[in-house]
């Protein structure tokens, strides 16, 4: 009974553990957006602002820092993102749907290599992937001339989207063929037989059975899409995405409005999936339902229909959000208590970065008037003292390559 105790305890720490590698940053990213300093930290705290949320902040330096609101390269890289992702979503989604019926159409002995070829594309690097898109194109602008041919094979948006799709309708290959693998092809012959045409065994039998599937493919072609940078990055050509952006901002270092864009996302994405899951279990609740009643209309027995009353009952992520509630109440009361929140404490701060900064100025410029012609002549400020005489040697340079002068090249 011990050792179970101890493989449960153990079996816990681990999962803290796991689940802490896994959201640790994400948690750390999103309180950085609240912090008032110029560059995303926890520590040191200097005050709750939400200015990385709008306009950003003019530094005490005058260097602008944008926030997300004011931010339009993070603004106009979202936008082309969405437009990337909904063109990919078009042309995956069909075209991975189309494969998997393919794939159950084929004999049975050429279906293998189908299903090899089929999901090559996922093998292939996404750099290749971006390369090859791009040179091709170019290829067929140039031989179509000036015009829309032109126009449509240089343009970063339209490769960007051909590019992804040689990839991602793989994805929705794969969905779908796990999911016709559990269809019944006697639906499709049984109305086939009762005189239904092909056009309307598809659109009234296959299509509503794919419709989860063809949910999910679009989902997570739209996400693929969204995140994707190594195929994106060599065939957005001029242009920017979301990702690219992103990436050209972390090289130059890491701003809280990215931070904040993070923390954005997330919550859309929590939002996203607690709405589903309502929405699920709605469903599931009532197809239940629906099944009961079938039953009970079949048998005519009251033993199956239920007469319970319906009690409220709260749910029971109602308490974790409660919980988050009162951490997030009794956190900001802190604050305020500590002076760490308001226009207060911001403007104290940048007055005491202005006063350090203009402090170091003054320090300079006191170094620089100190400092003589005299002194550096006589190499007591790094001059000969420190180096010795080495630059008064006039063939210092004289066998160094390219420093030879036209009469030493003469005399030689």
């Amino acid at each position: 009974m011990k050792s179970q105790h101890a493989l449960n305890f153990l079996l816990g720490i681990y999962i803290f553990i796991f689940f802490s590698y896994l959201f640790g940053p994400l948690i750390i990213m999103s309180i950085t957006s609240f912090n008032s300093l110029e560059f995303p930290s926890i520590t040191p705290w200097e005050c709750f602002s939400f200015r990385w949320f709008n306009e950003g902040k003019i530094a005490y330096d005058g260097q602008h820092l944008a926030g997300l609101a004011s931010d339009w390269r993070l603004q106009d890289g979202l936008i082309k993102s969405l437009i990337i992702g909904l063109g990919v979503v078009i042309l995956s989604v069909p075209i991975g749907m189309a494969a998997s019926i393919v794939l159950t159409q084929v004999h049975s002995r050429l279906r293998t290599v189908f299903y090899s070829v089929s999901i090559m594309p996922v093998l292939f690097p996404g750099v290749i992937i971006g390369i090859s898109t791009v040179v091709l194109w170019d290829r067929i602008a140039t031989i179509g001339g000036e015009g829309l041919i032109a126009d449509i094979g240089r343009n970063g948006i339209f490769l960007t989207i051909l590019g992804q799709t040689c990839f991602i309708s793989t994805y929705c290959f794969l969905i779908f063929v796990a999911r016709l693998q559990r269809f019944d092809q006697t639906q499709e012959e049984a109305a086939l037989d009762l005189g239904a045409t092909q056009t309307q065994v598809f659109f009234k039998i296959l299509i509503p059975y794919l419709m989860p599937a063809i949910a999910s493919s679009a989902v997570i072609a739209f996400l693929a899409s969204f995140e994707n940078y190594n195929t994106t990055v060599f065939s957005i050509l001029s242009d920017q995405t979301l990702t690219t952006v992103i990436a050209s901002k972390v090289r130059l270092g890491i701003s809280p409005a990215i931070s904040a864009l993070a923390l954005v996302i997330i919550l859309l994405t929590l939002f996203v999936a607690i709405i589903y899951e309502i929405l699920r279990r709605r469903e599931d609740r009532k197809k239940k339902e629906r099944q009961d009643q079938l039953i009970y209309e079949e048998t005519k027995d009251s033993r199956l229909k239920k007469e319970a009353k319906k009690s409220f009952k709260l749910p029971k992520s109602i308490y974790v959000f409660l919980f988050i509630f009162i951490v997030g109440i009794f956190g900001f009361n802190q604050l305020i208590k500590n002076g760490l929140y308001g226009k207060e404490c911001v403007a104290a701060a940048e007055e005491a970065k202005k006063s350090n900064f203009s402090d170091q100025l003054k320090l300079l410029q006191q170094n620089a008037e100190s400092v003589d012609e005299k002194a550096l002549e006589g190499g007591e400020l790094g001059g000969n003292k420190d180096y010795g005489d080495i630059f008064g040697d006039t063939n210092l340079f004289k066998d160094f390559g390219g420093f030879d002068t036209k009469e030493d090249n003469k005399e030689e």
